[in-house]
């Protein structure tokens, strides 16, 4: 139990590191790990619920991994927001040609942008 526990601690950091990090395949390479973690969780809850009890570092690491999952659903919530601010800003301005001269209007309506990095 403790063992399944300290994986899905080691799994979530995977993931919280990841989002640290500049690249989105960083995150793409956490997901399997975390849909283990899922598996290993669920698995312990049918224990606890089947009446084995969780020892003191049972309880202790639990304690940890909800701290680590709150975090790392904050550093989530900051890379949307992050994500739709600039998603503003590019929407907000004017559209560009390739030769870095301002579109007109009927050509920025047809325009696309993409970023990478």
């Amino acid at each position: 139990m403790l063992a399944a526990i300290k994986q899905a601690r080691e799994r979530v950091q995977a993931l919280r590191l990841a989002l640290e990090g500049p690249s989105a395949e960083e995150i793409g390479a956490a997901l399997p790990g975390l849909q283990e973690a899922v598996h290993d969780l669920e698995t312990l809850e049918q224990e606890l619920r089947a009446g084995r009890a969780a020892s003191y570092d049972g309880r202790r690491e639990v304690q940890f991994l909800k701290n680590d999952l709150r975090t790392a659903g904050r550093l989530i919530e900051h890379g949307v927001a992050f994500c739709q601010g600039w998603a503003r800003l590019l929407g907000a301005g004017p559209s560009y040609t390739s030769s870095g001269q301002p579109a007109e209007p009927a050509a920025a309506a047809q325009a696309t942008l993409s970023l990478r990095g």
